[in-house]
């Protein structure tokens, strides 16, 4: 398995989560498995801020490439149960009655696309953002 993220990824923190992308090629399951056991999840994208710095962490045109995200259909929630309402479906999508699974698309617009989750793609997990304290002695 490759590091959690390559040189060419880079990693995003939120407001109070940081993003991580890799490079590794999983389905679905497996990355989500992986982002559970490594990280928090799979990536809930909650607003357009968020949705913009997550493409911005993906090289140039994403190498065409389509990236796991924590969205799936069972009414379309987020693996980790948030309840963001937040969707950045590309023109048409999603379309697949078979396709239970989201990624998005960073070689154009960055739209996401719903897919069938036995597919092998690289993925984005999340952490939640950890602060680092310093004690002063001389309080």
């Amino acid at each position: 398995m490759l590091p959690l993220h390559s040189s060419s990824l880079d990693l995003f923190s939120g407001q109070d989560v940081t993003f991580v992308p890799t490079d590794d090629s999983m389905t679905w399951t497996e990355a989500q498995s992986y982002c559970r056991e490594h990280h928090t999840d799979l990536a809930s994208v909650r607003n357009q801020e968020e949705n913009q710095k997550v493409k911005e962490l993906i090289p140039a045109g994403g190498g065409g490439r389509y990236f796991w995200i924590g969205l799936f259909r069972d009414s379309w929630k987020w693996s980790d149960g948030s309840n963001s309402s937040f969707r950045d479906w590309a023109p048409g999508e999603p379309n697949g009655p078979n396709e239970n699974c989201a990624v998005a698309d960073f070689s154009s617009s960055g739209g996401w696309w719903d897919v069938g989750c036995d597919g092998t793609h690289p993925f984005i997990c999340y952490s939640p953002l950890k602060c680092i304290f310093e004690l002063n002695d001389e309080l």
